[in-house]
């Protein structure tokens, strides 16, 4: 059975390449380029390359998603500065409008935005009607996007830090609090892997302000606890990760 594709909103890729000189003196040089990603089912991420006014482009590329945790860190802020404000807009329209929307009367941002998600619902196979975009872009349930970005970015923190690569895991979360600054379970799940990379006086300023933000979280105060009466690492079921 075919899903709706799900937003989860923008990340950066980074490749080195080597520009200049013969025989092997140029030099290296860092190429970042911004993507807008989709996840169609549980094997397969649609990403669309972004513009330089950060729109996205209809050129499609399909990547696994252990291609994409391997390749791809969170751009969230891209996605609530430029295209949030998109999303909300042509949601708006989608929901008023009596008739078909004619999608090239609309403004730059809502048009370009608007032809992705359609190749996104083709790519999922589904239908390509104005209901199944403002369903894409309301999450299916006139969700916000902003929270189906932070819990994506949270749930791949999570398979990142349970393959082992703590530092990735850590800058997924980082990225979590961009979007969502004062999110307690966020903060806990940084801890956590804060805690197993070494970092112990981060993990415990991490939990002190989640207790903070919630004085009842009884995960972090538990774990707070563990901290001041041990010294070895924690078995990964003892505190297990907070999924959004």
């Amino acid at each position: 059975m075919a899903h709706l594709p799900e937003i989860l909103g923008c990340y950066q890729s980074q490749k080195r390449e080597k520009m200049g000189g013969k025989g092997g003196s140029g030099r290296d040089f860092t190429q970042r380029i911004d993507w807008l990603a989709f996840r169609l089912d549980t094997a397969r991420i649609l990403i669309f390359p972004l513009s330089e006014q950060h729109l996205p482009l209809p050129l499609q590329k399909i990547v696994t998603p252990e291609e994409f945790l391997l390749h791809f860190l969170p751009a969230p802020l891209l996605f609530t500065e430029r295209l949030g404000p998109a999303t909300l807009v042509l949601a708006r329209l989608l929901r008023d409008v009596e008739t078909a929307l004619d999608h090239k009367s609309l403004p730059e941002a809502e048009q370009a935005l608007f032809v992705v998600v359609l190749a996104a619902l083709g790519a999922a196979g589904q239908d390509d009607s104005d209901a199944a975009v403002l369903a894409v872009l309301t999450g299916g349930s006139g969700g916000q996007v902003q929270d189906a970005q932070k819990a994506a970015i949270n749930a791949f923190g999570i398979s990142l830090r349970k393959r082992g690569d703590f530092d990735t895991a850590a800058a997924y979360y980082r990225k979590a609090l961009e979007l969502a600054p004062h999110d307690e379970r966020v903060m806990f799940n940084l801890a956590r892997v804060l805690y197993e990379k070494g970092d112990i006086p981060a993990c415990q300023g991490f939990l002190e302000q989640a207790l903070a933000a919630d004085p009842e979280f009884p995960e972090a105060r538990s774990f707070l606890r563990y901290l001041k009466r041990r010294a070895n690492v924690p078995r990964d079921d003892d505190f297990p990760d907070i999924t959004i």
